[in-house]
C-alpha cells in the first residue's frame, strides 16, 4: 500500500461521502473546508497495485499538555477494504511527535479492531436533537 498526501478533488469527495453518515450535521463540503482553512489537516490517498484504495483526513490537535493526531475521516473506494485497519500504522506514522492518537467511530466493529492494535476507549459521545 502506498500513501501519499494529495489535493481535495471530486473523486476524494465521491470516496469521502460514505465517512460522513457517522456525522448528521457533516458533509463532504465540510471535509473540502478543513483541509483548505486549516494548516494541521492534510488529506492522503492510498493506492495498491491495481490504483485507488481510499482516502484518509488526518490533523493534528494541539494543547498546552501535548499534540494528537486524529484521524478525521477514512474511507475505502473497493468494497470490503477496512481501509483504518488496513492503514493503522503507516497513518500513526504520519503524526511525528505527538503524545497520543484519536479518531471517533460509530462502528464497533472498529472499536474492537482499534483496541486490538493497543487504543483504548476512553469516553463515550451521546446526542440528541435541539428543539428549535
Amino acid at each position: 500500500m502506498k500513501l501519499s498526501s494529495c489535493t481535495w478533488s471530486d473523486e476524494a469527495a465521491r470516496v469521502l461521502e460514505s465517512s460522513t453518515k457517522w456525522f448528521p450535521l457533516a458533509t463532504v463540503e465540510d471535509y473540502r473546508l478543513l483541509l483548505e482553512r486549516d494548516p494541521d489537516a492534510s488529506l492522503y490517498r492510498c493506492d495498491d497495485e491495481d490504483g485507488l484504495v481510499g482516502f484518509a483526513i488526518l490533523k493534528i490537535e494541539r494543547f498546552t499538555g501535548g499534540s494528537e493526531g486524529v484521524i478525521i475521516a477514512c474511507s475505502a473506494h473497493k468494497e470490503g477494504v477496512h481501509l483504518v485497519e488496513l492503514l493503522l500504522p503507516q497513518l500513526e506514522s504520519l503524526f511525528a511527535g505527538v503524545t497520543s492518537y484519536r479518531v471517533t467511530t460509530a462502528r464497533e466493529g472498529l472499536i474492537w479492531k482499534l483496541q486490538r492494535a493497543g487504543w483504548l476507549q476512553t469516553h463515550a459521545v451521546l446526542r440528541k436533537a435541539a428543539s428549535i
